[in-house]
């Protein structure tokens, strides 16, 4: 391979050269295909790779066969895919010489890289430099490689690859994993299941290319149908956010098991939005706004890619289920009623069309109990099916079986059959049995569980991602132009001239007052007498309290008096609160006094910085129960009031915020677009603002909320 040839080699993409590759070099080939640096060539050849091997190894003129040469160099044209199965101590070298020889891709198995501590790290980056001068794009190091079932293209050492037990199968569905051996594992499992993950791509210590820009490649190849990814951590928050955007806009569902609950840093401190909003709490908002599912489990992925590879979307929520099993069908319904699923109550017309094909002893309505009348007359069950897929408020039907197996094969055939016929998606739960309906039926595309619990967590992620993908589409919500990001602005710059962090209660207010939130009514003073005068200006009851840059969080401090309602009572706060300040050494010592507000709600609301994806904005039910079990919802900043909507809808207590038993409710639409001004607010300053609470907001009589506390907290002054 001359230099001129290596020059006008076309440099692909990881995932354009897994798919069509033709040719590919090992590096450190060996003759024993049972060592890991054996077993890609006789992987390639046991899978069927129809194009070019070439093994290299200067100590052999042959390896397994085939022709092998001395150096990358002396090969006869520039490989697509360049495999290196050498130690971590010729990596550099050898990933620089297939740079310059022209390769556009090396997969690199070597493990002793920077998941070994500081030398390791070093070594990873003369591997990152030596690609980089030379154009080359590198997976790993420490990958288990790459897998193209389509094209036979089986670039890896895994032995999950190593079997006879199944012939692969791919339905498109695309595989990244920052977990070699964990993602070894699953595609094994997927493939014994006819579930056809057709690529999988390992990606290892992401030295070069990382997960986020591979599942970008997978969306704009055009071919893949459901994406899935096992994912421990994202360097790059804004890479890994288009991919899930791009995926939505695409109609691709993506399926995440995402590991790893960490801890934030130590900034969260100061901050009660920054505790709750852990890093995996930001994850979770960030999968509901692009529809990413979240699986729980291997099983659960494996079950999102099941329900995925059905071409088939639910329009609603509304489930019809048939059932040989009356009790199968209340356990069915409970699970559907947590997951937010319609179990609906057929109209009269539609029962009336099932009475005339049921036994008269069979359930029609809905779970429609069909009875074990089946096993001796299967048109029952298909007239069952077949109608409970023409009413128009079903979305998607499922049907639950159990054991039958003299009857399996018929009965599959029937339900391919029937499930062909529709254009709304058809679900299968088959307990028990012989195992064998779960792979027939799997292989003809019909998304078959084990489990009826399995099967509703299914059709519910199935509905989820169809419902996002469906308001994605209508809405487009833009967000909010803000007016008041100059006044808060200012307000701030005036702060950080005095070198403050913490803003007060009262500035900080000012600032979320700039873009339109609505705050407490409120007055500063200075003096005991100033305080009762301004009191009984605004009207008892009030809540009187410290104001003070030294105290951000003034109840730690016991220095909020709240229910005052006279002035003797204010006068007696203002002295126990000035005794309490004196005694901890707080020398800036001033008083606000606010109208009382007494409300059954509390939320909290507020933004933060992420250290991987940047602004966040949260929203939750407040008041005692907020840090023992909090219930609340993060989305990147800025959001629109539509995403806010959704963010409210999203809460487990949406309930209490509605009202219940005749107490007041929030107006969610001002509640929303409170939300919408301070992430639009925390995103235009984030050069400024580390953390912003609003703790708690409570509910005025017309259901707008007011902010009563407030605290802005800025970054530190970089010298």
């Amino acid at each position: 391979m001359n230099a001129s040839s290596a020059s006008e080699a076309t440099r692909l993409n990881l995932v354009e050269a897994l798919h069509g590759a033709q040719s590919i070099a090992i590096i450190g080939a060996s003759n024993v295909g049972t060592k890991a640096s054996g077993r890609t060539q006789r992987y390639l050849r046991r899978y069927g790779f129809q194009g070019r091997i070439y093994p290299v190894n200067p100590n052999s003129p042959t390896v397994q066969g085939e022709v092998a040469y001395p150096s990358v160099s002396a090969l006869p044209e520039v490989p697509d895919i360049v495999v290196i199965v050498l130690p971590a101590t010729a990596i550099e070298q050898a990933v620089r010489e297939c740079g310059e020889a022209g390769a556009s891709l090396a997969i690199v198995f070597a493990s002793g890289f920077a998941e070994m501590g500081e030398e390791g790290a070093k070594a990873q980056e003369l591997v990152v430099q030596a690609a980089r001068s030379t154009g080359i794009r590198v997976l790993g190091p420490n990958s288990v490689g790459a897998v193209s079932f389509g094209n036979s293209v089986i670039t890896t050492f895994m032995t999950g690859v190593d079997q006879d037990r199944f012939e692969p199968e791919d339905h498109k569905i695309g595989f990244v994993s920052q977990s070699g051996a964990m993602g070894g594992f699953i595609l094994n499992l997927a493939q014994s299941q006819h579930i056809g993950v057709g690529t999988f791509i390992s990606t290892g210590n992401e030295a070069d290319l990382a997960l986020p820009e591979v599942m970008q490649q997978l969306v704009d190849e055009g071919e893949t149908k459901v994406l899935l990814a096992y994912v421990e951590g994202v360097r790059d928050g804004e890479a890994f956010t288009d991919a899930l955007a791009s995926a939505l806009d695409a109609g691709i569902p993506v399926g995440l098991l995402k590991v790893g609950r960490s801890e934030r840093g130590a900034h969260a401190a100061a901050s009660h939005t920054g505790t709750l909003a852990g890093s995996d709490v930001v994850f979770d908002g960030l999968f509901r706004e692009h529809g990413a599912q979240r699986a729980e489990s291997v099983e659960d992925l494996l079950d999102l890619a099941r329900v995925f590879s059905s071409p088939r979307r639910p329009k609603g929520n509304g489930v019809s289920i048939v059932t040989l099993s009356g009790g199968a069908g209340v356990l069915m319904t409970d699970i559907a009623e947590d997951l937010g699923l319609s179990i609906f109550a057929w109209d009269e017309p539609w029962q009336a069309r099932l009475q005339e094909v049921l036994p008269t002893f069979a359930a029609t309505g809905n779970p429609i109990d069909v009875t074990g009348a089946i096993a001796a007359d299967l048109m029952i069950l298909d007239d069952a099916v077949r109608i409970a897929l023409e009413n128009p408020d079903t979305d998607q039907a499922i049907v639950l079986l159990g054991n039958l197996e003299p009857e399996e094969d018929a009965i599959c055939a029937l339900l391919l059959e029937r499930a062909a016929k529709s254009d709304k998606p058809l679900l299968v739960t088959w307990v028990g049995g012989s195992g064998k309906p779960q792979k027939v039926l799997s292989a003809g595309g019909l998304p078959t569980f084990t489990d009826p619990a399995r099967t509703m967590r299914a059709a519910a992620a199935s509905v989820r991602w169809a419902m996002t993908k469906q308001q994605r589409e209508l809405e487009r919500g833009e967000c909010l132009p803000v007016a008041g990001i100059k006044a808060a602005r200012e307000l701030i710059q005036e702060a950080e001239g005095t070198g403050t962090i913490t803003l007060d209660e009262v500035i900080s207010k000012r600032v979320v007052e700039a873009v339109g939130i609505s705050v407490v009514e409120e007055s500063q003073a200075h003096s005991a007498e100033n305080t009762a005068d301004a009191a009984y200006s605004m009207g008892y009851p009030v809540v009187v309290k410290l104001l003070s840059d030294e105290v951000p969080h003034k109840s730690e401090l016991g220095v909020v008096r709240m229910g005052l309602r006279d002035r003797a009572a204010v006068l007696e706060a203002v002295a126990s609160i000035l005794d309490i300040a004196a005694s901890h050494g707080v020398t800036d010592r001033r008083l606000v006094v606010q109208r009382q507000l007494d409300n059954d709600i509390e939320i909290i609301l507020g933004t933060s910085q992420d250290d991987t994806f940047g602004t966040t904005v949260l929203v939750g039910i407040g008041g005692v129960s907020a840090e023992v079990l909090p219930d609340v919802q993060v989305r990147l900043a800025p959001v629109s009031v539509a995403e806010a909507r959704r963010m409210i809808e999203a809460l487990r207590g949406v309930k209490l915020l509605r009202g219940v038993r005749g107490r007041r409710g929030v107006d969610e639409g001002a509640l929303a677009e409170s939300i919408a001004r301070l992430s639009s607010l925390a995103a235009a300053l984030s050069e400024s603002i580390l953390s912003i609470d609003l703790n708690p907001l409570l509910v005025l009589e017309d259901g707008r909320p007011v902010a009563v506390d407030a605290l802005v907290v800025l970054r530190p002054s970089v010298d």
